[in-house]
């Protein structure tokens, strides 16, 4: 039996729809069993079979325990479950938005240098900065090893935002440059006509005009930065200087793992970024369109 049009868009329609559920399925239930792990007790936790899709009494105590006392897991040892949690916020905080303010502070200057500025070896630079954006950071994990440590800078605040700005840099200078270039000249030429000098074109024209696109780069590095594991993994050895995603790790203790204070805290890390992309959505995505090569 043959379906006429209106039935063949029906049903394209739907196996579309039906395709969109399974990935929102995917990618949400992880999320919602941290979040029910979260407020499940841990008999419910530990229970055979696992049939939990909802707790029969949901308790919000795990959030009260890892800031207020909590056990002491695997870090525990020298410091308290609080005063992990306080330490690693604080510093995600501090690693996130210092490594993301000057990576969109040099990647604006160095965009409109790209785009707008003539000077010898403009293109050739540019193409050596895009050659760092495939290489992954294993290739040279045991040379900044080293070299971090010949700096004094392993396990530091300050080792780990330079660390973090070198990485995302390329890729922030060709969002920001891409961006650039899509502003009309004609605008620029307007104002220098006149009289407008360079300093003045950049902060009157090309900076509010490129706003979009410094939030974009903005978010993009402040939650790769968070989300990171790996690098706070090798470099940071105290909670002097490691963020919430190694934190989330000392839960785990020699002979139990606290799977409701260690869901808790993962939930705790998860809002900021999810906070963050859904205030700035429309800048997030409008920076990334304006700023995409055509």
């Amino acid at each position: 039996m043959r379906l006429g049009l209106r039935g063949q868009e029906r049903l394209r329609l739907a196996f579309i729809y039906i395709l969109c559920a399974i990935v929102l399925i995917w990618a949400l239930a992880p999320i919602y069993w941290v979040f029910v792990s979260s407020i499940s007790t841990r008999k419910e936790l530990y229970a055979r079979p696992y049939k939990i899709w909802f707790p029969s009494q949901p308790s919000f105590e795990s959030y009260q325990t890892i800031f207020t006392q909590g056990a002491k897991f695997r870090a525990g040892g020298f410091s308290p479950t609080a005063d992990l949690m306080g330490a690693g916020l604080r510093n995600s905080i501090i690693i996130s938005v210092g490594a993301a303010g000057i990576v969109t502070l040099l990647a604006t200057g160095a965009g409109y240098a790209f785009a707008r500025m003539r000077f010898p070896g403009r293109n050739l630079i540019f193409l050596l900065i895009m050659f760092m954006l495939p290489l992954p950071i294993w290739v040279s994990l045991i040379a900044l090893f080293f070299l971090m440590s010949q700096l004094e800078l392993i396990d530091t605040l300050l080792g780990l935002i330079l660390i973090f700005v070198t990485l995302l840099l390329p890729l922030a200078v060709w969002m920001m440059t891409t961006f650039v270039r899509d502003i009309p000249a004609e605008i620029q030429d307007a104002a220098r006509v006149d009289g407008a000098n360079r300093w003045r074109l950049v902060y009157s024209i090309i900076l509010p005009l490129a706003r979009p696109g410094m939030v974009a780069v903005f978010l993009v590095s402040m939650l790769s930065t968070w989300n990171n594991f790996l690098i706070p993994l090798i470099f940071t050895r105290s909670n002097d200087s490691q963020p919430l995603t190694i934190v989330l790790t000392l839960f785990i203790g020699q002979y139990e793992v606290a799977w409701e204070d260690m869901s808790a805290a993962a939930v705790v890390t998860m809002l900021p970024p999810f906070i963050m992309a859904l205030f700035f959505q429309r800048y997030l995505v409008r920076g990334l369109t304006m700023g995409a090569v055509k």
